[in-house]
């Protein structure tokens, strides 16, 4: 019995082995990488972090509206050694007066004081800036929110789009070498001329190139994934082929305006933002008006001790009512200085607002056609791929009889695998302008991700 000589075993084994590796792991979906990234992307964190922080603005600014509670301690011990002289001059005479002796003291005193602005506009206008402000930070941290699912999306399905074009380009690097081969062949028995081989070893080499950009733009594709996730991914579930690219619903371009009008989270921002700088600029405008509050305090202390070694002890308490008024008449020109400024930045918001809606508006209509144009787009690339197949097989055939050259069969060929890697393409730009379309209209949500990760089949391995 013959024996399988022990180094090529060992090839066999290296080779198969990573190959079993792949197909044993577990493949990760788009809602695994979504999850995953929910808990470990560091934009989405820091995001979240500002949310938490921003959101407060709307307190702080109310705190100045609210009764201020505060309270006070104090205890003192004071120790004296007086020795003084004092000199009297009475009708011409002069009397001395020595003090000697020790004053001691332990005095302990509190006191509460509530107080509460009765009239108070600049502080008014700020609370609701600062409700806006945080009306503004919600909205901004949705945005985000949204803007994490087209990361995830985007980097998953360039994984995908890199190993497509990487199977279509070692397919045809080896469709290429099967043809360099009988080319060879046919040289060598004297049917074909040198130049048929020179052409096709020059289209095998160019072929042999793109496969090896192909497998590091994959590499780099899965490290997209780790940026977001923190994890190294090794397998992904494939797109199936029964995906289907559908118009979007509604089909009308101005249903998707109105709906980016009313739900576009960053033009909800740029509209809180512009009342914010609005209320702020009250605040400013009101900074000369009259400001009336009222304190009430109470107090009570007790001190004991000894002078010149006579003890004495004393007790207060008691409590005031105060309503104060304060008006600024002149601070150095700073108060109008800064009612400008507001005012100016109040316009810079309502300019700001306006441009983020056109944009916003631009952006649903662009992306409306561009979904319409993708769906026919990935249509029409589906049927190329049958028109390639055809067109090789007639070149082939006339290959076969004469009629045509190594060139017009290669050209053939490689028709074939680009109208694979158009049609590949195209279908993944659908799914991203159909996603970065329900972005804009406000629309977006982690059902999209759910949907889309059901069109997902584990058993379509993408590996490195």
């Amino acid at each position: 019995m013959q024996t399988v000589p022990k180094r090529l075993f060992i090839s066999v084994i290296a080779f198969l082995l990573p190959q079993m590796a792949v197909q044993t792991s577990v493949a990760d979906t788009l809602s695994d990488i979504y999850d995953s990234a929910l808990q470990n992307d560091p934009v989405l964190r820091a995001a979240r972090a500002s949310f938490n922080a921003d959101r407060e603005n709307k307190n702080i600014a109310r705190g100045a509206l609210l009764p201020q509670l505060s309270i006070s301690g104090e205890y003192t011990q004071t120790e004296i050694n007086d020795d003084s002289r004092s000199v009297f001059i009475i009708d011409g005479a002069t009397l001395d007066s020595i003090t000697a002796g020790r004053i001691d003291t332990d005095e302990t005193s509190y006191g509460v004081s509530l107080s509460q602005a009765i009239f108070d506009m600049p502080s008014w206008y700020s609370f609701q800036s600062g409700k806006a402000l945080s009306e503004s930070a919600r909205a901004q941290f949705s945005s985000d929110q949204q803007s994490l699912i087209i990361r995830v999306s985007d980097a998953y399905f360039n994984v995908l789009r890199a190993y497509d074009n990487l199977q279509t380009r070692d397919a045809e690097e080896r469709a290429i070498q099967r043809q360099l081969e009988q080319t060879r062949e046919r040289f060598e028995v004297g049917l074909l001329p040198v130049t048929d081989v020179h052409e096709a070893q020059a289209v095998f080499d160019d072929a042999a190139v793109n496969s090896l950009e192909a497998r590091g733009a994959l590499n780099i594709a899965f490290e997209g994934l780790e940026v977001l996730t923190g994890q190294n991914h090794q397998v992904l579930a494939g797109l199936t082929t029964t995906f289907a690219a559908t118009n979007p619903v509604p089909l009308n371009n101005q249903a998707w305006v109105d709906f980016a009008i009313g739900n576009n989270f960053l033009l909800k921002v740029a509209k809180l933002g512009k009342d914010a700088a609005y209320n702020s600029a009250k605040a400013a405008s009101a900074a000369r008006l009259p400001k009336i509050s009222g304190r009430a305090t109470y107090f009570d202390s007790d001190s004991d001790g000894s002078r010149y070694n006579s003890p004495f002890e004393s007790q207060q308490d008691g409590h005031s009512l105060v309503v104060s008024v304060t008006m600024p008449i002149w601070v150095g020109g700073s108060v109008d200085a800064q009612r400008r400024q507001a005012k100016q930045r109040s316009i810079a918001s309502d300019e700001g607002y306006i441009a983020t809606k056109r944009n916003t508006v631009q952006a649903a209509r662009s992306l409306h056609q561009l979904v319409l144009t993708n769906t026919a787009r990935v249509q029409a690339r589906k049927q190329s791929i049958t028109s390639a197949d055809s067109a090789l097989q007639a070149t082939q055939a006339g290959y076969e009889v004469g009629t045509r050259n190594i060139v017009d069969v290669l050209v053939a060929q490689r028709t074939v695998y680009q109208a694979r890697r158009n049609y590949s393409n195209a279908r993944y730009d659908y799914i991203m302008s159909m996603m970065r379309l329900k972005e804009v209209a406000g629309q977006l949500s982690p059902d999209d991700v759910f949907e889309l990760n059901a069109w997902l089949d584990p058993q379509l391995v993408i590996a490195k």
